[in-house]
């Protein structure tokens, strides 16, 4: 709204009778405030905040690269079944002539190949034969870490979202305050031409002007306030989004959330850290497995072709196919110190997975009884919204009237702005809490499927 539109034919008089200082904070006030609705033309929506969050967020991507990791780590742990294949040289060097190994029957040892300079290569072929369990166990605490690393990625998505929820309620929770204390600039402004007139036919005193200028002052120091908030919050969206600055406008939403459902705890289940800490809890009972089974004997297969000759004598070829069993009977105490240490890795994540299950119990219950109290916060704003409406009504009327001095006006006026204020603020303080109430339940906010606002009455 312009300036210009919120003045009539009593400017001239307004412009001689109101002190220029104050007259000048007005006028600075107020064109600041629609400079400010004007730069920004373009407005992002939660719907394509989260998005942009999910799409260039660094937190995010080095969560899914670790997910990335871990799937790898199964491919390495399950590549140990197929054994490993490798080529050999050997070059030897005795101190007086050898035998060049091996011979073949049947053997004439008057001209038996004898060289002090042998060399031999070949290939090996090594296949373990898993009879222990030790690399099944292995295999399967590798998968449960490779879906406890997914879910964290589903995890860290949503910890991103609630951050960002947070911070965009928080901007529009000062777009709220922020109209209404324009609102209140626009009555001072009002007040402003009414006085001077009432100062003119001798009905009102000069001190008045001061008592308005002061008022001024007070709005002025809250939109400052409020800007300093803004600038902090839009720096820490801007950092989740990946971006320099996020300066776009933020709209008010214009409909409540939809009614309460009310999930059991049951459905919390579903909760990706949950998930995440249930497949920890299997991950350290394979390992404690694995680990006991380095008790049990190992089966392994090897295959080698070799060629051996020395430098000034003829060699030949052979192969071989060696089985052995082994097993370890001392070992310095490795096998009990390892066992130890995947029981207490195994008790870490039984507490870390007592301390999710609490702590999504709380958030959630939390959550529910938040979105009641703000549904009822809601309801009480709107309630104290039409008896200000109604008590702002009267005293205007009783001011021109002449019944009632600047200053009851002021006060009637100024709590319809805290009165508007408090509505948007209790309707954005609804909106946070429906949205930490799906996150409690493991879910994004209604905005990141809702991009056309059926429910949000905002986009996305």
């Amino acid at each position: 709204m312009k300036l210009a539109n919120l003045r009539d034919s009593s400017a001239d008089s307004f412009r001689s009778a109101v002190p220029y200082s104050g007259r000048t904070l007005l006028l600075a006030i107020f064109l600041l405030v629609n400079f400010q609705s004007a730069i920004a033309e373009e407005t992002d929506h939660l719907h394509d905040i989260l998005h942009q969050i999910e799409q260039g967020s660094p937190q995010l991507a080095m969560s899914k690269a670790n997910a990335g990791a871990a799937r790898a780590g199964v491919a390495v742990v399950r590549s140990k079944y197929w054994g490993q294949a490798e080529v050999f040289g050997r070059d030897t060097h005795y101190n007086n002539s050898r035998l060049v190994n091996p011979l073949s029957p049947p053997v004439n040892f008057a001209t038996v190949a004898a060289d002090r300079n042998q060399f031999a290569y070949g290939a090996t072929f090594t296949l373990p034969v898993d009879i222990n369990g030790k690399i099944n166990a292995g295999l399967r605490a590798q998968e449960h870490l490779g879906r406890s690393a997914d879910y964290e990625v589903e995890s860290s998505r949503l910890n991103l979202f609630a951050q960002a929820v947070s911070l965009y309620r928080g901007l529009q929770n000062i777009v709220g305050a922020r109209q209404a204390l324009t609102s209140q600039q626009q009555a001072l402004l009002k007040h402003y031409e009414i006085t001077e007139m009432g100062i003119r036919v001798g009905r009102l005193a000069r001190v008045e002007l001061l008592r308005i200028d002061a008022e001024a002052k007070a709005v002025e120091g809250r939109i400052a306030a409020l800007d300093g908030d803004e600038a902090r919050l839009r720096a820490n969206l801007a950092a989740l989004m990946n971006r320099e600055q996020f300066s776009t406008l933020i709209p008010l939403p214009d409909q409540t959330p939809a009614g309460l459902l009310l999930p059991d705890f049951d459905q919390l289940q579903s909760r990706s850290d949950i998930k995440s800490a249930d497949s920890q809890i299997q991950a350290a009972d394979e390992s404690l497995s694995g680990a006991r089974r380095e008790w049990l004997p190992s089966l392994s297969v090897q295959a080698t072709t070799m060629r051996n000759q020395g430098y000034s004598a003829a060699g030949d070829n052979t192969w071989s196919v060696t089985g052995q069993l082994s097993w370890e009977l001392w070992d310095g105490g490795r096998r009990f110190a390892q066992a130890d240490q995947a029981h207490a890795k195994k008790e870490m994540a039984r507490q870390q997975q007592l301390l999710i299950h609490n702590r999504a119990r709380a958030e959630f219950d939390a959550a529910r009884a938040g979105w009641k109290a703000a549904a009822l916060q809601y309801q009480a704003a709107q309630a104290g919204l039409k008896a200000a409406i109604e008590t702002e009504y009267i005293q205007a009327n009783r001011y021109r009237n002449g019944r009632l001095s600047s200053v009851d006006l002021l006060d009637a006026e100024a709590a319809l702005a805290q009165a508007r204020s408090n509505v948007s603020s209790a309707l954005t303080a609804w909106w946070l809490a429906d949205d930490q109430l799906n996150l409690a339940v493991g879910k994004p906010p209604k905005a990141y499927t809702q991009p056309t606002a059926a429910v949000s009455g905002e986009k996305g």
